[in-house]
């Protein structure tokens, strides 16, 4: 086998054909350049390995999420003016100690 390998810590051995272009098995050198800290954090060669995945939105999505939110604040909006409203329909009823003043 050729040698392929565009880092030294790539392994010469054969690459799964179901990998990315580029991606090579880790030697056995290479081994020495991952490291793992206390909190289960890796590292490579002393600085840490960071996976970011992050997420846009098109333009339909971000109107939809607009549009849920905004309705959300409404819906918010309404139930306390219902419980506002339920609470003024009560009414007012006198305690037992202000009955037995009057009778």
């Amino acid at each position: 086998m050729t040698d392929q390998r565009t880092h030294h810590a790539q392994s010469t051995e054969s690459t799964p054909t179901d990998w990315p272009k580029g991606v090579r098995p880790i030697s056995m050198d290479g081994l020495a350049h991952i490291g793992v800290g206390a909190e289960g954090d890796l590292f490579w060669d002393g600085k840490p390995i960071v996976v970011r995945k992050g997420f846009t939105l098109n333009r339909l999505q971000n109107a939809g999420a607009i549009v849920v939110g905004l309705a959300a604040v409404v819906a918010a909006g309404a139930a306390a003016v219902s419980a506002y409203a339920d609470l003024q329909t009560i009414p007012a009823t006198p305690t037992r100690a202000l009955d037995m003043k009057e009778g």
